[in-house]
């Protein structure tokens, strides 16, 4: 679920487990704003694998992919881009298999 302070922009995600209600918080970072998070799963369990946003610095203004554990919401990795991504850009990941019936 994504962080959306101050509204409208999106300043991280949170998880929030359904049948305990306790929430984790994972924050991009001062002036840094994302748009759509993806999940990218590891396996059929729900908490494994990876989530990814593109992330933009406002004060440096540079762009990211900023790639988080699904599970405990800590940062793996951080990508910088070599050009700005604009909020709202809605990130789709495709394996081969699945490209190559497209057509």
């Amino acid at each position: 679920m994504a962080i959306t302070e101050p509204w409208p922009k999106v300043s991280g995600i949170a998880k929030v487990d359904v049948r305990s209600g306790e929430m984790k918080r994972y924050v991009y970072g001062e002036d840094r704003y994302g748009g759509e998070p993806y999940l990218m799963g590891k396996s059929e369990k729900e908490e494994e694998g990876f989530i990814m946003a593109m992330v933009h610095d406002e004060r440096r203004g540079k762009s990211e992919l900023q790639i988080v554990n699904a599970m405990d919401l800590e940062m793996e990795a951080s990508v910088e881009l070599p050009t700005r991504v604009p909020y709202g850009f809605h990130g789709t990941f495709i394996d081969a298999n699945d490209l190559a019936h497209q057509a």
